[in-house]
């Protein structure tokens, strides 16, 4: 396409304009997949990805986060790569923050595979995942919440 021009954006940077306001606070990860999964675990940040460790990390695509708080969770192995690149986000956005958190939990062996947040959180059963286990070794135990209508109550989010 003749004098064409791509600008690539963060991977659910429509959410901004969703979120309730501006003090809802951007988390932003390498892949799609973790930006989805990360939003299910923890639904209190508005979930971004860069599309990979350089993706579109760049100064255009970052003015969508003007005046924004936002952390960045990097896989292991490209914390000190994104580090560097706090300058970008610190020039736009009201608070800017670099997250080690999986590097100070990570083993040799993670580390070394470049695990992100995701990797992580899926390593933490839920409750569907134990209810269906039970089940499994139990089948009885499927009749009785049938039986019953029983379902599956989130204890956190109810009281």
């Amino acid at each position: 396409i003749p004098d064409f021009h791509m600008r690539q954006c963060l991977f659910g940077e429509h959410l901004l304009a969703y979120a309730s306001s501006m003090a809802r606070t951007v988390a932003i990860v390498e892949s799609e997949k973790t930006a989805l999964i990360a939003a299910l675990f923890i639904p209190d940040f508005v979930w971004l990805a860069t599309g990979g460790m350089h993706g579109c990390f760049n100064s255009e695509a970052m003015q969508v986060l003007r005046g924004r708080d936002v952390i960045l969770f990097p896989d292991l192995k490209a914390t000190e790569e994104w580090r560097r690149r706090l300058p970008i986000l610190e020039s736009v956005c009201k608070r800017a923050t670099c997250s080690d958190l999986l590097e100070k939990i990570a083993t040799n062996e993670q580390r070394s595979q470049g695990l992100d947040i995701a990797d992580f959180l899926l390593m933490e059963d839920t409750p569907q995942m134990i209810l269906a286990r039970m089940i499994e070794r139990n089948p009885v135990l499927q009749t009785f919440i049938d039986t019953f209508g029983l379902e599956l109550v989130d204890v956190e989010r109810t009281e």
